[in-house]
């Protein structure tokens, strides 16, 4: 399911199976498991912060704790759900310990989130973007995180459930109301443009 995460073809498995490893005491292991993950750990850091640089350190402090919690790594629920819980964690320590900087420009945000163009982003045309950034970061943070995760990292409904605690109906719900809640406020961006463009 993480082929979106982590390229074409690519068997997840494979990082259950070198964290198996890494939780026996061969860390080297993690050096493959960083190659695989990191790409995609700073874009879901980056679509929830809007900060490089912060995303890059949260992607740091995650594979320092993966590596430090390798004990408790038993893969029940799979790899893809113990790395996103260790990555939610970090960013809500994050948060607490200071106040994240204000967000990137929106040509930054374009940059990083273009990388891998999802179906949601290839439906608008290249001068929304902007606006649909915008209207994902206006959003309360629980129902941005469930989009990012579900939109923009390719996780099923089921695997996110797995990550923030809940029954896979009700991810989906809410999953739902989150692309709704955000299209009402691209829209009303979208008007408030139109209107701005009609002015001049």
């Amino acid at each position: 399911m993480t082929t979106a995460a982590t390229g074409a073809g690519y068997d997840p498995q494979i990082d259950h199976q070198l964290m198996i490893l890494v939780a026996r005491g061969n860390l080297k292991a993690m050096s493959e498991i960083y190659e695989h993950r990191h790409r995609s750990l700073f874009r879901f850091f980056f679509r929830l912060t809007g900060r490089q640089g912060a995303s890059e350190d949260l992607v740091h402090e995650v594979f320092l704790r993966m590596i430090r919690y390798r004990h408790t790594y038993e893969g029940a629920s799979g790899f893809e759900a113990w790395m996103y819980r260790i990555a939610r964690n970090a960013l809500t320590d994050s948060a607490k310990r200071h106040r994240l900087e204000s967000p990137a420009d929106e040509g930054q945000m374009e940059q990083v989130a273009s990388g891998r163009p999802t179906q949601l982003e290839s439906m608008m045309k290249e001068q929304e973007l902007a606006l649909l950034h915008k209207a994902m970061r206006a959003l309360p943070e629980d129902k941005r995180e469930l989009l990012v995760l579900s939109r923009f990292q390719g996780l099923s409904y089921e695997e996110i459930g797995r990550i923030v605690g809940c029954e896979t109906g009700t991810v989906k719900v809410r999953v739902f109301r989150a692309v709704k809640a955000m299209g009402q406020i691209f829209c009303q961006l979208r008007a408030g443009q139109l209107h701005e463009e009609k002015t001049w």
